[in-house]
């Protein structure tokens, strides 16, 4: 590299001889070639934007290793979202971590505690505390705007003598929390969790930290599960609700509780959660909902009576996004919400997982309200006990804007007679006059997850499952399909052992690759009519056959490990991938993936990260493992 002194030299000669030499008034040559751009002699802005593009963590490691200025671009993305198991022997690689040379800490943004799995659980607890004051302790000051304490929901319907505790963790630290707030004063992610002592006179005591640690909350992840804990999220609610933007609302209190009434709202006073958490605002009738609230997300809330609460202090009219999970009288805030005093006007993102009545009131106001809110562009619907799926004329209403589909249904006593004789499954399958009416509407979907029509392994595709398949050719901008529903071997009364069951399978998934490569030799068809008025595009498409073409991911079954963060061995997924045959041709091929190297492989595949209600029953693909040995005088012997 030339030295400071040497490029002023060279600077200076060429300055001379630029006013020595006459100025050519001819321009250069169109023949000359261009010098060619490498990645070393970018801007650092340029290569700042190119290294945002990396999101495996792998990845952004390498970058750093390459050189000193890389390494200094790289390392902020790479610290951005911290992840950490605690309480187990790797906490001796803490102190390396929060070494004062590693010039990531101060990059770190988001910060999340997990506890380790480990066999010995003996004072793994008091171990993962203590590591825990460590971190905050070394980490620099005013570098965290999110702290989560990271806890594993609870089992969507718990019976009644099997209410465990939600959280792997004890009660946290009240000391590692005032910790936190005194040395990171730009937190924008406040969390009310379950604390070894009542932290909120210590709290109200100090006016300088009170002044900190909400000035920059947007946030709020409230978890009340006791007194102390409502009371506490009523103190956070009220120094926020100017400002606050996303409110999580978590309860845990047990069902079969005597107080259990007392908790919830009904038709003459509020309960004591919605009294208690949005004290700051009674009386409810005259108070001034949240100016800024734009995402709203609610656990275990009991909504019966939530237009004389809920629909006070919530402006429904600026949601964007709504989330709601577990909430006995779902029913009634879709009624309300369908009315014109509260129809939101800007709701993006839809998310209902509900248990549904007999009388499937749920999803009566759930059909309503999808008719008449408009631009969705996720939403994802997973009910359990209906005896239909969601109306396709409501979905399809939000084909200009929707983006991702995420529909799943179970039935329980209810005889459905394509699941019921086939596949062995509760799960509810549109019909196909329903699910080609979806596709042809969305037709800028991108990620689709529901139930598929049986098929055998053994045999060819079924036509319900090509029906589905042609179906799927509208979709030409779908990126991830899951298949929550298992292709079996019938009419082999015998089951597949594992390896051999995942071979058939990804044979499966590569004609699905194949089809929409427009590799396969039943991708040579004529293209479905297209709809009414919409002659545009059929001129367009008909010298070729519509296909998915940007499809990358199929999965197959449901995770029943996304709470651990672990790949399942109920789901398999395959990524497109391409192969080369003995003369060199390239070729199409679905190369298998985990769970966990699947999202930095396709990022757009967000759509395996809900946990739905398969995932949480037997969902096993009807295959034997390993380990089950064949009895004498099977097929396969």
């Amino acid at each position: 590299m030339a030295t400071q002194l040497e490029t002023q030299t060279e600077t200076s000669l060429a300055l001379n001889t630029t006013r020595d030499t006459p100025q050519s008034t001819t321009e250069p040559s169109a023949n000359t070639p261009k010098e060619k751009l490498q990645f070393s002699t970018l801007s650092k802005e340029i290569k700042e934007l190119v290294v945002e593009r990396v999101i495996r963590p792998s990845d952004l490691k390498n970058v750093c290793l390459v050189n000193r200025e890389l390494h200094e671009v790289a390392v902020r993305y790479l610290y951005r979202n911290v992840s950490l198991d605690l309480g187990s022997s790797n906490d001796n690689r803490l102190s390396a971590f929060l070494s004062p040379k590693n010039i990531g800490l101060k990059h770190i943004k988001q910060l999340r505690l997990y506890l380790a799995s480990v066999y010995d659980k003996c004072n793994q607890e008091q171990q993962a505390q203590f590591a825990a004051r460590m971190i905050l302790e070394f980490l620099p000051e005013d570098t965290l705007e999110e702290f989560r304490y990271a806890r594993q929901s609870p089992p969507p319907y718990e019976e009644e003598d099997e209410l465990d505790s939600w959280c792997p963790w004890k009660p946290f630290s009240t000391g590692n929390l005032i910790l936190l707030y005194k040395k990171q004063r730009k937190m924008k992610w406040l969390e009310v969790m379950d604390l070894d002592r009542d932290a909120l006179p210590e709290l109200k005591k100090n006016a300088k930290m009170q002044e900190t640690m909400f000035k920059n909350a947007r946030k709020l992840a409230l978890y009340p599960e006791n007194r102390e804990t409502l009371n506490l999220s009523g103190f956070y609610v009220e120094k926020t609700k100017d400002q606050l933007e996303e409110l999580i609302v978590h309860c845990n209190f047990p069902s079969d509780g005597s107080d259990s009434r007392e908790l919830n709202d009904s038709a003459t006073a509020p309960g004591l959660v919605s009294n208690t958490i949005f004290s700051c605002m009674t009386p409810f009738d005259t108070c001034t909902p949240f100016q800024n609230l734009k995402s709203l997300r609610l656990h275990r809330i009991s909504l019966r009576h939530c237009g004389d609460t809920w629909c006070k202090f919530v402006n429904f009219h600026n949601m964007q996004y709504l989330r709601v999970y577990h909430c006995p009288g779902a029913d009634s805030l879709f009624g309300q919400l369908s009315k014109s005093t509260h129809l939101p006007k800007q709701l993006k993102v839809l998310e209902f997982q509900h248990r549904d009545n007999s009388e499937n009131e749920a999803l009566i106001a759930l059909d309503g309200f999808l008719c008449l809110v408009s631009g969705l562009r996720h939403l994802v619907l997973d009910l359990d006990h209906v005896k239909a799926l969601p109306a396709a004329a409501g979905i399809a209403k939000h084909g200009k804007t929707l983006e991702l589909l995420n529909v799943h249904c179970t039935s329980e006593g209810h005889t459905n007679p394509i699941t019921s004789t086939e596949c062995d499954t509760d799960e509810l399958i549109w019909d196909f006059e329903d699910f080609e009416k979806i596709c042809k509407a969305c037709k800028d979907l991108e990620q689709l997850s529901c139930a598929w029509p049986h098929t055998s392994l053994i045999r060819s595709p079924s036509d319900d499952w090509r029906s589905f398949e042609n179906a799927c050719g509208h979709l030409r901008n779908m990126v991830t399909l899951h298949i929550s529903t298992w292709p079996s071997n019938k009419p082999s009364t015998q089951l597949l052992p594992r390896p051999v069951y995942e071979t058939m399978l990804q044979a499966l998934a590569q004609r699905g690759f194949e089809l929409a490569a427009g590799q396969h030799s039943s991708s040579n068809i004529s293209p479905p009519p297209s709809i009414d008025g919409d002659d545009s595009e059929s001129n367009t498409t008909e010298s070729e056959p519509l296909r998915p073409a940007k499809l990358r991911v199929i999965a197959f079954g449901t995770s029943d490990k996304i709470y651990e963060r672990e790949d399942s061995k109920n789901q398999f997924i395959f990524v497109r991938s391409t192969c080369y045959d003995a003369e060199g041709k390239p070729k199409v091929y679905a190369a298998p993936v985990g769970w966990c190297l699947r999202q930095f492989v396709e990022p757009i595949s967000d759509v395996l990260d809900f946990v739905l209600h398969q995932s949480d029953r037997s969902n096993k693909p009807p295959c034997r493992d390993h380990r089950d040995t064949s009895a004498w005088g099977d097929e396969d012997e």
